[in-house]
């Protein structure tokens, strides 16, 4: 009887210490929160559509003029280069036309890829005002709704 309660014990004690593993330990949680979560973005300085859409500012950069032969993967590679690892979230190439759209993640990692000297990409120009309002709509009327997501089968499953 003695060893079960003492084997409780310590099994209780190896799991704490399993999770205080990284440095911090409850400390942690916060800074992750703060990183940005939808909420966050939505209240700083943060724009809605005509559809209400919620959208940060300064995150939508036009390439004109894309080199011939670009694709989404070589276009996102030289911004992430010029921009930070990472920085590109989405790049949209418009069929039949010498035109993409790049989402950044921060309005930030944006104005660097705009800064930066960036070759073989096209012409970069942030998009604003109601040009970026209409994008932010298109995104948003593309993307699929929440909700119920599906019928599924419900019940028990027998």
């Amino acid at each position: 009887k003695g060893g079960k309660g003492k084997g409780k014990g310590k099994g209780g004690g190896e799991r704490g210490s399993k999770r205080g593993r990284d440095e911090g330990g409850a400390g942690e949680p916060s800074p992750k929160r703060g990183r940005g979560g939808a909420a966050e973005g939505a209240q700083k300085g943060s724009e809605t559509t005509e559809a209400g859409t919620s959208y940060e500012p300064g995150c939508i950069v036009a390439v004109k003029d894309l080199a011939e032969g670009s694709d989404i993967s070589s276009v996102k590679e030289k911004l992430n280069d010029a921009a930070g690892a990472g920085a590109v979230r989405f790049v949209e190439i418009v069929e039949g036309q010498p035109l993409a759209f790049v989402r950044f993640g921060t309005p930030a990692a944006a104005t660097a890829a705009l800064g930066a000297s960036v070759e073989g990409v096209g012409s970069l120009s942030m998009l604003t005002g109601d040009d970026e309002k209409a994008y932010w709509d298109k995104i948003s009327a593309a993307a699929p709704k929440s909700g119920k997501g599906g019928k599924g089968k419900g019940g028990k499953g027998k």
